[in-house]
């Protein structure tokens, strides 16, 4: 689990494979879940986390 906070600074504990695509746009990070919920953040290193862990386990 990865955890990544959100523009409004709401946390969430993201499991990679629920991933379907990480996208960096200008200052944010754009995560979109299989549920079709986009997390926006600013948080850089959750964001590359889960590109790594999503690598790691492809």
């Amino acid at each position: 689990m990865i955890t990544i906070e959100d523009s409004n600074n709401e946390h969430y504990y993201i499991n990679p494979s629920n991933v379907v695509y990480v996208k960096r746009r200008d200052k944010f990070w754009k995560i979109l879940l299989t549920t079709g919920e986009a997390i926006m953040t600013k948080n850089q290193d959750g964001a590359m986390a889960i590109v790594h862990a999503i690598k790691k386990y492809s």
